[in-house]
């Protein structure tokens, strides 16, 4: 959940409104695919409920994303081709941001487009940061949003936290009421 948050804390309550009204809900079975290992995906997805795995090539867990988790920003940013597919551990609803859609917005909307990628870099640099860290300890799970870090949220970050969550409540409530 941490990635949304992050993202979330950059955007304001319009750009919130917009993505919850431009987004389709879409359900996944256990063990259904969302993203295949070495395809072009240029969507991006919130996952509203349920869990996911992520595997590397090799088939070597990487971690799972949870309830609130961004899927599938690296592949916006970069265009490249994947390189870790993301299954359903569990029945799952998400909220999908259509490229095409995302990009008339950004287009149209360069406060907005300014504010996505500063939230989507922010999100990047919380991972390799964690990432990094993560290499001196063996335990961790590099994708999971539920693993803490020591000094990780500043008091003085506890203010837009709470703008995030609550951002991220009424993006839940809502696309998973439609």
């Amino acid at each position: 959940m941490r990635s949304s948050l992050i993202f979330l804390s950059f955007l304001n309550d319009a750009d919130v409104a917009w993505i919850v009204q431009v987004c389709r809900k879409r359900n996944l079975s256990p063990g259904e695919v969302l993203i295949e290992r070495g395809a072009v995906n240029k969507d991006i997805y919130l996952l509203l409920e349920g869990k996911c795995s992520i595997t590397a090539a090799n088939n070597l867990i990487l971690g799972e994303v949870v309830s609130g988790d961004l899927i599938g920003e690296v592949s916006y940013v970069d265009e490249r081709r994947t390189n870790a597919q993301v299954r359903a551990q569990s029945s799952v609803v998400l909220a999908h941001l259509s490229a095409l859609v995302l990009n008339g917005k950004m287009q149209a909307d360069l406060g907005f487009a300014s504010r996505f990628y500063q939230g989507v870099a922010s999100v990047l640099a919380f991972r390799l940061r964690r990432n990094l860290q993560a290499t001196f300890d063996q335990k961790s799970n590099l994708l999971s949003s539920s693993e803490e870090f020591e000094s990780e949220i500043d008091s003085k970050d506890l203010d837009t936290t709470a703008r995030s969550g609550a951002r991220l409540d009424f993006m839940l409530k809502a696309l998973i009421a439609s």
